[in-house]
């Protein structure tokens, strides 16, 4: 490790080799989380020399940024900053934005003047899981000094902004900075210096935990069977889908954290960094097969509301409550930890998430015998931080069918092609039921986990769209598919149990009526499932 030399033909592709490096390990930083710069001398248009920092850009992730992800803002136009006693968030970006090398480049992260006061030519601040569970109880400054040193410096928890970024500046002369409830701040004269730092003071503070921590005795652990995982997850989805549909994944490999006597204060006891907070919400649900879900979200939203409306006058001018307060994420006694989205990649994203920010809270109570959070005023600032929420107005508009789960079945000519690709465009995760052609795997290729293929018969489709997706919301039958009399009503029943209406389309004719299954019939001349498709849409 000593020895390690970061490859890069110059100083930006350095960095970015740096900052990989870095985002590949989850512990250290998780979805965009953490920055990384460099200040490196450039020419500018007119030829003139200059020292532009260079700085995660808003929006990208250390794990696979590529030089185009790095904002460069003139230093010698930020440090007169300095000199500065009070600055706005506002205020900052839009002086920050006056500053860019160019106008093209992203937003710069909105700890740029951390970053830029420090006299280092290269910094990293990483959001580490081992560093956040020594900063997260009340006795964190003393723990610090005692694993990581007393070189190591330690500030209490400041908002990032200006504030922290000048704060941070006092203690340049430290080897390292702690930021309590967030994380650890590095840096150095080469990217070697800085990276190697944030390893050596991770690894310190990994190694404590390992040989500290008290070992719990196993847990008994009642694991749920696949009939109560069926109907707690489809009750659950329902509940969380009345707005809009929902995505849900199961991280099983937390069932050792839902089972804990301790679980309530796991879920309710603070994130871990307060980024934690941005992605999954203040707080995670708990639920057992025997609570009344519908019951459990309800107080969940309620208890959310409250927080709102006891912080109200916090509120960022032209902001309301956030429209979806449902949990995110949640434990599941005897199962694991569930992460609802509108996409299964985002639902999995959130159970990462989780994953690391309970653990930590799981590791805090096992070391130091309780939590240490943030205070609720300061919840709310990160959770209504304007910074933030600037970012949700970036993104694209919510695709008609997101969150929907279909099965089709029976995909063998052009127009049932279309209608699956249709169904995938308009942002639905789909249970192919039938073989794969040449057409269906190359749909496979472009929407990767959206799309499941099975073989088999009805029943096991639905088995698979609630073990890879949550639940159900359709069934589209192709020309030549064919579906039992016990099929429609198990697909009904799964409709019933979601609380939601769902539909089946078909060429077939059913007598049978049910009162959460809308049955939609076309002809099967070739002509029917081209209006289905026409329906549908581009």
């Amino acid at each position: 490790m000593v020895n390690l030399q970061i490859k890069g033909q110059d100083e930006l592709s350095k960095l970015v080799e740096r900052s990989r490096m870095l985002g590949k390990d989850p512990n250290l930083v998780l979805y965009g989380g953490g920055n990384t710069s460099s200040k490196i001398e450039e020419v500018d248009h007119l030829g003139n020399r200059n020292i532009v920092l260079r700085i995660k850009g808003s929006g990208t992730d250390l794990k696979t940024i590529g030089e185009d992800g790095f904002s460069g803002v003139y230093l010698e136009e930020i440090l007169p900053l300095l000199d500065k006693d009070k600055m706005t968030d506002e205020e900052m970006v839009d002086y920050l934005a006056k500053c860019m090398v160019s106008a093209t480049d992203r937003r710069p992260s909105i700890e740029t003047l951390l970053h830029g006061f420090l006299n280092a030519k290269h910094v990293d601040h990483v959001h580490s899981d081992a560093i956040c569970t020594l900063t997260n109880h009340p006795n964190s400054e003393e723990i610090v000094k005692k694993v990581l040193g007393e070189n190591i410096a330690f500030v209490p928890y400041i908002r990032p902004g200006f504030e922290l970024s000048k704060k941070v500046k006092e203690f340049e002369d430290s080897y390292a900075i702690v930021l309590e409830h967030h994380g650890l701040v590095t840096w150095g004269e080469t990217h070697e210096e800085s990276y190697l730092k944030t390893i050596e003071l991770e690894e310190k503070a990994r190694k404590y935990i390992e040989e500290n921590v008290v070992k719990r005795s196993e847990e008994q652990q009642e694991i749920l069977s696949v009939e109560e995982k069926n109907t707690l997850l489809l009750t659950l989805r329902g509940v969380l889908s009345k707005k809009q549909r929902q995505i849900i994944h199961v991280d099983e490999s937390q069932l050792h954290l839902s089972v804990r006597d301790d679980v309530d204060l796991i879920a309710t006891g603070g994130r871990s960094t307060l980024e934690h907070i941005l992605r999954i919400g203040k707080d995670s649900l708990v639920i057992t097969t025997d609570d009344d879900v519908n019951e459990k979200v309800e107080s969940f939203k309620k208890q959310y509301e409250d927080y709102y409306y006891r912080h109200i006058d916090r509120i960022p001018t032209g902001y309301t409550m956030h429209s979806n307060i449902n949990p995110r994420v949640g434990l599941i006694k005897g199962w694991g930890c569930f992460g609802a989205d509108i996409t299964l990649n985002g639902a999995k994203r959130c159970t990462e998430i989780a994953q690391h920010t309970h653990q930590v809270a799981a590791n805090v109570l096992d070391l130091f015998g309780n939590l240490k959070t943030l205070t609720e005023e300061e919840i709310f600032d990160i959770d209504y931080w304007p910074l933030e929420l600037y970012k949700l107005k970036l993104l694209p508009p919510v695709p008609s069918l997101a969150g929907y789960i279909v099965i089709i079945s029976g995909v063998s000519n052009t127009i049932e092609v279309e209608v699956l690709q249709k169904v995938l465009q308009k942002g639905a995760h789909v249970v192919l039921l039938g073989e794969e052609n040449k057409s269906t795997l190359l749909l496979k290729e472009k929407y990767g986990q959206q799309l499941v293929t099975v073989i088999g018969d009805l029943n096991i489709a639905i088995q698979a769209a609630i073990d890879h997706f949550g639940g159900l919301d359709g069934v589209i039958l192709g020309e030549k598919s064919q579906t039992s009399t016990n099929e429609l009503d198990l697909v009904n029943s799964i409709f019933e149990l979601q609380n939601l209406t769902g539909f089946i389309v078909t060429s077939q004719v059913i007598d049978a009526t049910y009162q959460s299954t809308a049955i939609i019939k076309y002809k099967s001349d070739g002509t029917g499932l081209k209006g289905i498709s026409e329906l549908i849409g581009n």
